[in-house]
């Protein structure tokens, strides 16, 4: 073998002066697990964490499994065979296979996983088992205090078959061995105390080749070397990423990267420090290796020489890092440290990211030059930090230079700290102070004389104008301060008033345009000082695009839009703000925001905004809208900050400050973590006991965690499950959801509950599934599954259904006699009921065509008049005839073909209306005569047309006037005429009216008599054919399909007419013979009126000279409306005074500046609505808001027209009108003499 000797000893002796040991102290977060958490003792000679996640820990006495909520421990039990071996564990090892192993004070013990129990080997002959580790070809190797011993399993695919050891044979190498390791390459190192290192290479056949090292050829008790001698303990270590090898040996730090031949010394601890005492030394994420001494724990980067002695932040834990030796990195890169009667310290790096610096609560931060932090905080006069030195460059205490009660050192609560470019510091201190490089000390310009305004000494915050203009926030003002003459300008806003008791402004921010933007208590506030121009935006309770609350407490440019702005609210969360628009978009804990303090927003250099609060800090990205927040379990001072207290420097870092210190980071560090955190089933209960899966009767065969499933009986189906991630920088932050696979339809959220209970669940299969989120919020698809079956009662077991089907066998017989008896009486019920269902088919293919024929013939009814009315006012447009005739001609055709697509429209609404019930019936008195004579007056046009007869009778008998609802009764003659005319193409139609009967009923509000009025309308028409006489009244039918296409029609008119008859306690019938004519008879009950009644006044006519000279106001959108409405009131009024106010507003405008006798408004109309417009009316505070309203729309539903008396109108009258009816609309709300009260149609 090779002797390296003089070659190392030279090197070492060459770099022995370069490399002695000084180091820097660096303070960690450290969380401390320890006896109170369920430690089973506070000496962690060794951690490792297993294939499924969990956490393990050999100590002194026992062996502890942690799910990072409560600790399992293993310890040696005398009347347990299988229990450990020694309650002494100095080591925990798990192997490629899975398989943990433990060596203790008695030697080394296989953990049987599925039954919890231990299996034993005594390699060292009751000799300890200090460490183990395992080679290429799987085998083991051990070390401990009687040499090192190499055991070999049979089988290295299997590790425990039927709960026994598989197995195994050793080889005994040395009787003296202090440590084992190995290297990436497979090779292993031993470590003799007191001799020398040597090298093992096993190969494929189980050989193995031994290179003994003799490090240094000097003995080990030399002073120049080892300092504490007999305590050689030394590792490898590997950091593969960077193709690195280090060893760690007795007090020195060697690079072995290159070969033993060209060892380095990197690092050598001071003379009478002592030697490492690690378990292991580990790499972090940066490849800095961290190793315990015997006097505290150490960390050293090889790529800068730097050793640091690490301590914690908090001094409560600070003794127990001094006494770290055992050392472990997890999966997830969190650090343990196993410390020596102390418990278990972690270590998660991540929290470095928000490098947090200790001290006081912190006033103010502003961005110094070179990169530097300025600080004001109570008690503190200035102080300036460095972050790339990570240390303090300036400090100096308020106390020393000022001593007047008014300025105290409270005051810097209230701080605003800048730095110009001459490097001189300036901000408040009851007043502006400065502090230059020069000067011996702060330098006060508090203003005198005639700028001495009173309240506006403190000053907050301070804006930097090039080199000699500063802008600051009073108490009372805006202010500017001249550093070339000394000199105070102070801008008075008249739109904010202070009371003196807080900061007129809390922060000041000046955009690219070179305006201000003051957040204040009060609102936000614009401010041009070259226009001298204010403009102020505050919160309204009634709109939710203000801002959400008054006190702006910070101001933050969009990195994307030089429009918007970012607010922090006092209470009122995070604000976006269009400086152009005014429009405001906010947010709050709704939408994920920790707490809706929100202290200061900070925009970084990829588009997202932070913001610091009482709840941590949180990040914001604009454009996904998502918040990801931090708090002090993330490395933060803590979880409350401080206003004023927040800057960015100009690499882009960004530093927060609250009550304990303050955090600098650059956001790009600020990444999420990716990696899934597995969830295991920790526990499982029923009727809430733990299952354990060792007790004979357990549903639960194995550990919880390692289980696929279970059966349980019905009657214990209240099932716990209980689970933890296996991810344990911040236990309780973890998130869970779990879904019951068969009984839940979505996954619950538990949040931080990590339990899930389930009661009565009914007979059957089931799947529990459970996943959590990690550190970052970052969901495990995949999580954990468990199948859960619960059997039924015996009462639903399959034996006993079996003894039910031979019970019920005997009563099949008997079932399939009677089943005999009834299937012909089935077959022929079912035979009728095919029937009746073909039957029911045809009806409905029946109606659907004739719903399709009725759409059809709307479709032609409509678009008839229409296009005579078009044709006829193109013809009239184009000016073609000139004569009177031909244009009286075509306008009379215009006007009846509107008439006909008015009755058309109105037919459908009557029926539509009927069908829902909301058709009201008048009980009013009326002529029955007069009625008669205006249907056969308004239809012998059409009669004359045809060359009809078109006659009326009336018997004696019929009374002068009754009480019911004349329009009814008119709309019904008028569509039983019509049809006769229709139909009937030569001979006559004949109408007679007649009394039915007269009877006596009590009570009655009239005569108490009723008389039953009896209309039969004969024409000698087509007829009708006997099979269509019983449908005639359906809807859409009529007598024949051709008949649409010949004569035209809805086909709702007679079943308008039946609904109307029916409403009104009548009958209506009809006799026909097809080529002879058909009758129809009506018959409906009507009050007869009082004598008095009787008598029957001359028809009042309107007197049109009361409304001459009316002043009206019409106030309609439509410029065709407003020239009908014009026409017919200049046709009907003499002298009258038309104004048009084309929207609500307009006609409120109006309404104010000129008196109006009446006003016609609309009500669908833009800006302001006619609904509006009426209330705004009814509001003003003169007799002008009494003036009459008559509504004037198309909107004729009941709805509608409620609405337009609710807001005010007197009147209303719907579109298309015609001249008469609007006259008397206008007489009834004006109470002109002989006008009938207010009427409300529709």
């Amino acid at each position: 073998m090779k002797r390296l000797v003089p070659v190392l000893a030279l090197l070492l002796a060459l770099q022995a002066g370069s490399a002695n040991g000084q180091w820097d102290t660096l303070a960690l977060a450290f969380r401390a697990l320890t006896i109170k958490d369920g430690l089973s003792q506070g000496m962690v000679n060794c951690t490792v964490q297993d294939k499924y996640g969990f956490m393990w820990f050999a100590t002194k006495d026992g062996l502890n499994r942690y799910d990072g909520y409560t600790f399992t421990v293993f310890r040696h039990d005398p009347e347990e065979p299988n229990s450990i071996n020694d309650n002494f564990i100095h080591s925990v090892f798990e192997d490629r296979e899975g398989r943990l192993w433990t060596g203790t004070a008695q030697g080394v013990d296989l953990f049987d996983r599925e039954t919890e129990t231990f299996l034993h080997i005594d390699p060292m002959g009751n000799g300890a088992v200090i460490g183990i580790v395992q080679d290429e070809e799987g085998d083991l190797w051990m070390c401990g205090s009687t040499g090192l011993v190499k055991l070999t399993l049979a089988n290295t695919d299997s590790a425990v078959v039927d709960h026994t050891l598989p197995t195994y044979s050793l080889k005994r190498y040395t009787n003296n061995l202090t440590r084992v390791s190995r290297d990436s390459d497979g090779v292993l190192w031993g470590f003799v105390s007191g001799s020398h290192s040597f090298r093992i290479h096993p190969d494929h056949a189980g050989n193995e080749r031994v290179d003994t090292l003799d490090m240094n050829g000097i003995p080990i008790g030399h002073e120049g070397l080892f300092n504490d001698p007999g305590k050689v303990v030394s590792l490898v270590i590997d950091d593969t990423l960077r193709n690195k090898r280090y060893m760690i040996e007795g007090s020195r730090v060697l690079d072995i990267s290159n070969g033993i031949e060209r060892t380095e010394l990197l690092f050598q601890m001071p003379r009478g420090y002592g030697g490492i005492n690690a378990t292991n030394a580990i790499l972090d994420s940066d490849g800095r290796i961290w190793f315990g001494y015997y006097r505290g724990l150490f960390c050293f980067d090889p790529r800068t020489g730097a050793m640091k002695k690490i301590t914690a932040v908090t001094h409560d834990l600070r003794a127990l890092v001094e006494q770290g030796g055992d050392l472990y990195r997890d999966r997830n890169g969190l650090i343990w440290v196993g410390t020596r009667g102390y418990g278990v310290l972690t270590y998660d790096p991540r929290i470095d990211r928000f490098h947090a610096v200790p001290g006081p609560s912190v006033g103010s931060l502003s961005a110094g030059e070179n990169g530097t932090v300025v600080i004001a905080r109570d008690g503190a006069f200035l102080e300036v930090y460095d972050p790339k030195e990570h240390n303090y460059v300036l400090a100096i205490e308020g106390k020393r230079y000022f001593h007047h009660p008014a300025m105290h050192v409270a005051s810097s609560w209230g701080m605003g700290t800048v730095q110009d470019g001459s490097g001189t510091y300036w901000f408040n201190y009851a007043g502006l102070v400065s502090y230059g490089k020069g000067d011996s000390g702060p330098v006060s310009h508090r203003p005198k004389g005639a700028q001495a305004v009173p309240g506006e000494i403190n000053t907050l915050p301070l804006v930097l104008d090039g080199d000699s203009l500063i802008w600051f926030g009073g108490d009372r003002s805006f202010g500017r301060f001249d550093r070339r003459n000394s000199t105070y300008t102070y801008y008075q806003c008249p739109l904010v008033t202070t009371d003196g008791s807080g900061h007129f402004a809390n922060v000041v921010h000046r955009d690219v345009k070179g305006v201000f933007w003051l957040g204040t208590g009060n609102g936000l506030l614009r401010f041009d000082h070259k226009a001298g121009q204010w403009k102020l935006f505050t919160h309204d309770p009634q709109h939710v695009n203000s801002l959400s609350g008054n006190a702006v407490l910070s101001i933050e440019a969009d990195p994307r839009s030089g429009d918007v702005l970012w607010l922090g609210i006092d209470g009122g969360g995070l604000n976006r703000i269009d400086t152009r628009t005014g429009e405001v978009v906010r947010y709050s804990t709704k939408d994920g925001l920790p707490n809706n303090v929100v202290y200061s927003v900070l925009a970084d250099g990829g588009g997202s905004l932070w913001m610091s609060t009482n709840r941590g800090v949180s990040k914001f990205d604009p454009v996904t809208r998502l918040f990801r927040n931090f708090d002090a379990s993330d490395g933060l001072q803590s979880d409350e900050f401080n206003r004023n207290a927040y800057c960015k420097l100009a690499d882009g870092t960004l530093v927060f400050g609250g009550v304990k210190g303050f955090n600098y980071f650059d956001p790009r560090d600020i990444l999420d973590d990716s990696t899934a955190s597995p969830i295991r089933i920790t526990n499982i209960k029923l009727i809430n006991k733990v299952l354990d899966h060792r007790e004979a009767d357990s549903p639960l065969k194995e550990p919880a965690y390692l289980s696929q499933g279970m059966t349980i009986p019905m009657s214990d189906n209240m099932v716990t499950f209980e689970f933890a991630s296996m991810e344990f920088s911040a236990p309780a932050e973890h998130n869970y959801q779990y879904k019951l696979e068969g009984f839940d339809k979505d996954w619950i959220m538990s949040g931080h509950e990590r339990t899930a209970i389930y009661t009565n669940l009914d007979p059957g299969n089931y799947i529990f599934h459970v996943r959590g989120d990690n550190r970052d919020g970052i969901w495990d698809t995949m999580g954990t599954s468990f199948r859960l079956e619960v059997l039924p009662p015996w009462r639903r077991t399959w034996w006993f259904f079996a003894l039910c089907a031979l019970a019920v066998g005997g009563a099949v017989l008997l079932y399939i006699r009677v089943q005999r008896r009834q299937k012909q009486f089935l077959e022929k019920t079912v035979q009728e009921r095919t029937a009746q269902l073909s039957a029911a088919k045809e009806r409905a293919e029946q109606s659907e065509r004739i719903k399709q024929q009725f759409l059809a013939n709307m479709s032609h009814e409509i678009r008839t008049p229409m296009n005579a009315i078009v044709g006829m006012s193109n013809a009239l447009r184009r000016d073609a005839y000139t004569d009177t005739e031909t244009r009286e001609r075509y306008v009379d055709a215009i006007a009846s073909s509107s008439e006909n697509l008015l009755g058309i429209v109105n037919e459908i609404l009557d029926l539509s209306k009927i069908e829902v019930g909301r058709l009201q019936l008048e009980k009013v008195r009326f002529l029955p005569r007069s009625i008669l004579e205006d249907v056969i007056s308004v239809m012998q046009y059409r009669a004359k047309e045809k060359g009809l007869l078109l006659s009326s009778r009336v018997d004696d008998a019929v009374p002068e006037a009754v009480i019911g609802d004349p329009t009814r009764l008119r709309q019904v003659l008028m569509n039983l005429v019509g049809n006769a005319i229709k139909f009937t193409d030569s001979g006559a139609v004949e109408v007679r009216m007649e009394v039915a009967a007269k009877v006596h009923v009590e009570g009655n509000a009239a005569t108490g008599e009723m008389v039953g009025l009896r209309c039969i309308v004969t024409d000698t028409g087509i007829g009708i054919a006997p099979d269509r006489l019983a449908r005639v009244f359906d809807e859409f039918m009529q007598a024949e399909s051709d008949h649409t296409r010949r004569y035209g029609g809805s086909g709702l008119g007679l079943t308008i007419c039946q609904r109307l008859v029916d409403m009104q306690g009548g009958t209506i019938g009809v006799e026909s013979e097809v080529g002879k004519g058909s009758v129809f008879t009506v018959n409906i009950p009507y009050a007869l009126a009082s004598p008095e009644e009787q008598a029957v006044p001359a028809e009042a006519r309107p007197d049109e000279k009361k409304m001459a000279g009316l002043h009206i106001l019409l106030v309609e959108d439509n410029k065709l409306n407003v020239m009908v409405a014009q026409v017919e009131l200049e046709d009907a009024i003499p002298d009258v005074r038309i104004d048009v106010a084309e929207n609500g507003q307009v006609a409120l405008e109006m309404l104010q500046a000129d008196a109006y006798d009446l006003i016609l408004m609309d009500v669908q109309m833009p800006v302001m609505d006619g609904y509006e417009a009426t209330r705004a009316i009814r509001a003003l505070p003169s007799v002008k808001a009494l003036t009459p309203i008559l509504a004037m729309t198309a909107n004729v539903m009941r709805a509608e027209v409620q609405e337009c008396s609710e807001a005010g109108m007197d009147g209303f009258i719907p579109k298309p009108f015609k001249r008469q009816e609007l006259v008397e609309a206008i007489r009834r709300v004006l109470g002109l003499d002989g006008a009938p009260g207010v009427e409300w149609m529709g």
